[in-house]
């Protein structure tokens, strides 16, 4: 077996595609989300690579070939081994799958939760999310998800899950009442009913009585952005008929940290205005300044 440091170009790439004749079935999701991670320049040449069976038949890197022959004027330095045992595709990629919070090297696998569920939201594509891809939302978060959970240490299923802390992060970053957002986050966690306001005791009763499922996060953000807003705060129900307005408060929030194109404000339609409107609290005091 020798192996080589090659430029891999789209030309290349799909060269070497022709010599696909064993491999596992292509994920279009994977090829998207490398295509994505490429265009952001995530790529960082590593000892794995591409590998070619002794008899000439690709042994692995389909999907980044695939990802790089659909691009165009790039070209990535990859590290190609030929020669290789056919054997040696059983027991390419079974180890332990690093986690993002293993990838990243941060202790605190909380805000990573947090910071990958946002990235998640933020990619309408449904791209794979990268661990390169959490590190500027982590940037943003992790000042105020460090006092979310100085504030409460404590861990429930429901209350502390990412989604609840998701909707209090975004909702203290994008200038709400941070007190009134931390009690009742502390409130819910803790099950303090008599700290509650009314409208967290309706939500916590809704997912008791299973009307409201943590599993579905993005109803879960929803209806706590809804519980964050101290101008809700003395709602006997939370009704959330489509999440979509408040999953696009969140990409409104953040999606600049992944997409840089979108960094630049648009002009917010009516319907974005009163949205954005009604999820914001209407306190003054002890607010964060919103994210540019």
């Amino acid at each position: 077996m020798k192996s080589e440091i090659v430029n891999v170009t789209p030309q290349k790439a799909a060269e070497w595609l022709s010599l696909n004749v064993e491999n596992r079935p292509l994920r279009r999701t994977v090829v998207e989300g490398l295509k994505a991670a490429f265009a952001r320049g995530e790529y960082i040449q590593t000892h794995q690579g591409i590998a070619f069976s002794a008899q000439g038949n690709l042994l692995d890197g389909q999907h980044r070939l695939t990802a790089i022959s659909e691009m165009r004027g790039v070209s990535f330095p990859m590290l190609v081994s030929y020669g290789v045992d056919d054997h040696a595709f059983q027991v390419m990629d079974i180890g332990l799958k690093r986690s993002h919070a293993d990838a990243l090297r941060i202790d605190d696998r909380r805000v990573v939760e947090v910071a990958r569920l946002i990235a998640v939201i933020c990619s309408a594509k449904r791209q794979a999310v990268t661990p390169l891809m959490l590190v500027p939302i982590i940037d943003a978060i992790q000042p105020t998800h460090d006092a979310l959970i100085s504030f409460c240490a404590s861990s429930v299923k429901a209350w502390s899950s990412a989604a609840v802390r998701v909707a209090a992060v975004t909702s203290m970053l994008s200038g709400g009442d941070v007190d009134y957002i931390k009690t009742t986050y502390r409130a819910l966690v803790l099950s303090d009913f008599d700290s509650m306001p009314p409208v967290a005791r309706a939500l916590y009763r809704a997912y008791v009585n299973g009307t409201v499922s943590a599993s579905d996060r993005n109803d879960m953000v929803a209806r706590c952005l809804v519980v964050f807003n101290p101008k809700k705060a003395a709602n006997s129900k939370v009704q959330i008929k489509d999440n979509s307005e408040a999953i696009a408060f969140v990409r409104s929030q953040f999606l600049h940290l992944i997409e840089p194109d979108a960094a630049a404000p648009k002009k917010m339609t009516a319907k974005e205005s009163a949205v954005k409107s009604v999820l914001r609290g209407n306190s003054s005091r002890n607010r964060t300044p919103a994210l540019a």
